[in-house]
């Protein structure tokens, strides 16, 4: 961060004698509010993904599903083979996400998600809510569901 600001600093002065004074007061401005907003939580992030992959499962988009997962779980499993494990989602009425709570570790790369899921089974007459957590990783910025 150091570093970005003395490179910052640098270009500043560089701008005040060439004469652009203005512009580069109104660029310094810029560059030092957004180096200062800090980024979302890691579990605003996660929730938006966690939601997609829902809306996917809900769907019975399996492709969709499946691109939710990491590179290296794709390489090692077939799409055939991921969508083996919601076999049952036809049963689904309704899902939504639960709590989300994520590691407190620096940088924070492991989240657990809880979806809460309604069903019924073609012989029950009430439906029932159930949950599970879903483990999320982040991968080079990227954040990704990890089947069991």
């Amino acid at each position: 961060m150091i570093s970005v600001i003395y490179l910052l600093a640098s270009e500043i002065k560089l701008m005040l004698k060439r004469g652009s004074g203005f512009v580069g007061l109104a660029l310094a401005a810029c560059f030092v509010g957004c180096a200062s907003t800090p980024p979302p939580p890691p579990e605003d992030v996660v929730q938006v993904r966690a939601q997609a992959w829902l809306d996917a499962v809900v769907a019975s988009d399996i492709e969709a599903m499946y691109g939710f997962t990491s590179p290296a779980y794709q390489s090692a499993h077939s799409l055939g083979f991921y969508a083996k494990g919601y076999a049952g989602r036809s049963m689904w009425r309704a899902a939504r996400l639960g709590s989300i709570s994520c590691d407190d570790v620096e940088p924070v790369s492991l989240c657990k998600v809880q979806i809460v899921v309604s069903f019924r089974g073609f012989t029950m007459r009430e439906e029932l809510e159930t949950s599970f957590m879903e483990t999320w990783v982040q991968i080079d910025g990227v954040w990704y569901t990890k089947p069991d």
